[in-house]
């Protein structure tokens, strides 16, 4: 699986998150927007009639290089999805295999986009993160122990937009254990920068990093003790399953309250406005 994401925008092409999208094509004068591209199969045209085919036939074509150069680069350069470090897909048995450190690990540029949602740079320093070589958010996950588990890698607009390490078991791991020692409200969300963005604003967060909490991470959520649990996940249909499920299996050990998120907002983390963000906050529901 090519990353065509991550092809497209080392070669000047904008690219939306979305798997197809049009865009002023770059092959003539195009006042209105006519090359249209699909990233899960790989393919382009043009309705302006100046072609059509596979993506690395449009980087060739765009490029200017010679077909020699254009295979040469793609066997020279990591544009597969590497799956031998990082995965989509949770491993649930506990893996033997220590975690591969990733190969290029880079300080984060100053005009890097997890700056334009809102992140601070004091935030990105305090959770250890980094950028690979295709300027992907890297997150460490950590244990109580600071121990290294693994790696979340955070692709701005690419499919998946969410990688793991190799052998990174997600339901077994809290992320932002490790950043917690007292807490009495505690809130649960799916995503690891929704939990840092949460964090960032003073309240304590941790990610179960998917949308079920299993039980692993239920016995890491009471070995903080909280006094309320707050239930975060996404407003869709996953995070409301999830809710549901959580709040059955959480039943006698915490006291249990949800947040009601507006409909015009997936996570916590899209919520910029501050003030927007705490009014939500306060909204909480319990069970």
């Amino acid at each position: 699986m090519i990353d065509w994401y991550s092809v497209l925008t080392k070669y000047g092409i904008t690219v939306p998150n979305q798997e197809q999208f049009i865009i002023h094509c770059p092959f003539h004068e195009d006042r209105r927007e006519s090359c249209s591209i699909n990233l899960e199969k790989g393919v382009w045209i043009c309705f302006a009639g100046c072609g059509q085919g596979n993506l690395k036939y449009f980087i060739w074509k765009l490029s200017g290089k010679s077909w020699d150069e254009i295979n040469a680069e793609f066997e020279s350069t990591t544009w597969e999805l590497d799956f031998s470090l990082f995965d989509s897909i949770d491993s649930e048995s506990t893996s033997t295999e220590p975690y591969k450190e990733p190969e290029i690990l880079l300080d984060i540029p100053s005009n890097h986009w997890i700056y334009r949602r809102g992140f601070t740079k004091e935030t990105t320093m305090k959770w250890g993160c980094k950028v690979n070589e295709f300027s992907d958010f890297m997150i460490p996950v950590e244990n109580q122990k600071f121990e290294m588990l693994g790696w979340v890698a955070r692709r701005k607009q690419a499919i998946p937009k969410y990688l793991f390490s190799k052998g990174f078991a997600k339901s077994q791991s809290l992320f932002g254990i490790n950043q917690l020692f007292d807490t009495k409200v505690l809130y649960v969300v799916e995503g690891a920068l929704d939990c840092m963005w949460l964090n960032q604003f003073g309240y304590s967060s941790v990610a179960v990093l998917g949308a079920r909490v299993s039980k692993i991470q239920l016995d890491l959520i009471s070995s903080l003790h909280p006094q309320e649990v707050v239930l975060a996940l996404d407003n869709d249909d996953a995070g409301k399953k999830g809710t549901h499920k959580a709040t059955l299996d959480m039943e006698g050990r915490f006291l249990i309250s949800y947040l009601v998120l507006p409909k015009n907002y997936k996570d916590v983390q899209e919520i910029s406005n501050i003030d927007t963000l705490h009014k939500v906050m306060k909204n909480k529901t319990i069970f």
